[in-house]
Order: C-alpha cells, then sequence, then structure tokens
C-alpha cells in the first residue's frame, strides 16, 4: 500500500493508475462531496465506480451544510473489483474504528 494524502491525489492516482492503484476503500466519515464529485464522473466515464460503504451512489444534491461522506467511500477505477470489496466488506460486517 501506498501513502497517499488528500482525497484529490488519491483519487487522481486511481483514474490515472500510478502504481497499478485501483482501489481506495475509506469505510468513514472524512471526505466531502467536493473531493470526490469529479473524480466519480470521470471514473464512471472510464468504467470505474465511486459509493458509500454500503454500495449506495453518492448524492450530490445535498447542501453544501450537508456535504460530508459520513458513510466512508469505496472507488475504485474497476467495477469488478469495487463490487468485490463491498461484498467482502459487507459480509464480514467490518466496523469502522472511530478512534483513527
Amino acid at each position: 500500500p501506498l501513502h497517499i494524502t488528500g482525497a484529490g491525489e488519491k483519487t487522481l492516482w486511481l483514474i490515472m493508475g500510478f502504481e497499478n492503484a485501483t482501489l481506495w476503500f475509506f469505510p468513514k466519515p472524512g471526505t466531502s462531496l467536493w473531493d470526490i464529485a469529479v473524480a466519480d464522473a470521470i471514473l464512471m466515464a472510464i468504467g470505474g465506480k465511486v459509493t458509500d460503504k454500503d454500495g449506495n451512489n453518492i448524492d450530490y444534491s445535498r447542501s453544501r451544510n450537508n456535504a460530508s461522506n459520513d458513510n466512508g467511500i469505496v472507488i475504485s477505477s474497476d467495477t469488478d473489483l469495487h463490487s468485490e470489496c463491498l461484498r467482502m466488506y459487507l459480509e464480514a460486517g467490518w466496523e469502522s474504528d472511530e478512534k483513527t
């Protein structure tokens, strides 16, 4: 795994395929709508997927005052990998660690 700071840089790595990056799994609060909106559109166009940790599409109609992605994000440049990650997460019943 690579340590990359910032949502914009992480999503750029996925879009460009730098260092074979294909998945960003972040199942807890910490990003905002504007952190991932552009990446969502680009990844959708190239066959990727962006959802919350439960597999729901991100709702971009929310107001600026409610722009936090409180249900985490799962972003992948590969829809099959995205689906497999969600399946494993949901089947295992993992919970985010609120302390980190």
